[in-house]
């Protein structure tokens, strides 16, 4: 199929990229020391000190994985030839996304040594983590299809970054500003803040609006960064 050609391209791009890997390294690095401070504060063997911090950073590193999904190839013009093949637009940003998801999980799999030590020093809640863990895969899952679309909308890496940091930073400050803002807009704010639908995976109880939300978020943005695509080749 050609999805699964795709995909495998965008793979073999990641993971013999020496970006992906530092973008891993630190983000690592950053999350294990979050991790560790909060453990010896704390004094509980739990993941929510390092998940309340996760968005921030996430906003950072996942715009650098997802900038030169579209703006380096339509740089030195790839995405041209590319568009010239028998696959469609959808076809090109659906297996950039599902790459950039895939290097993310594995991103993921490293910190599950956090889960294992909190297992080492007490009895954490096996249902919290794992719902703490899905928060994260759709919290990841959601900013990696808003990069993508910042990507395609410009050529230049670095404007990529900051178009696609910025999309994902008005929805975060929406769910902090949410308790100063007018109570009769407050349900709206809600309904539309992607770390309010975060905060409720991180309580442990998995509710299908949360879901449905995050599946919609992606989809709208995927959709747009097709038509943009679109847009492009004619």
């Amino acid at each position: 199929m050609r999805i699964t050609a795709l995909v495998k391209k965008e793979l073999k791009h990641f993971f013999l990229s020496p970006l992906a890997y530092v973008v891993m390294a630190i983000f690592l690095i950053i999350s294990g020391w979050f991790f560790v401070n909060t453990l010896f504060l704390s004094k509980e063997a739990e993941l929510r000190g390092l998940l309340d911090i996760m968005p921030l950073l996430l906003m950072f590193f996942i715009p650098a994985l997802t900038m030169r999904s579209i703006a380096e190839e339509r740089k030195i013009g790839t995405v041209q030839l590319l568009l010239t093949l028998p696959v469609k637009e959808w076809e090109v940003i659906f297996s950039k996304y599902i790459a950039s998801v895939v290097f993310f999980v594995v991103m993921l799999l490293f910190t599950l040594f956090y889960p294992v030590l909190l297992y080492l020093l007490g009895r954490p809640d096996t249902g919290m983590i794992i719902t703490d863990y899905i928060g994260l895969f759709m919290l990841g899952a959601t900013y990696i299809s808003i990069g993508i679309f910042a990507s395609a909308l410009t050529s230049s890496q670095v404007i990529g970054f900051i178009i696609g940091f910025a999309l994902i930073f008005c929805f975060f400050v929406l769910g902090r500003l949410e308790p100063i803002m007018p109570v009769k807009i407050q349900p709206l704010i809600e309904s539309v803040s992607i770390i309010t639908h975060f905060e409720n995976l991180l309580r442990g109880v998995i509710n299908s609006s949360d879901l449905v939300y995050y599946l919609t978020v992606n989809l709208f943005f995927l959709t747009i960064a097709t038509y943009v695509l679109e847009e492009r080749r004619k």
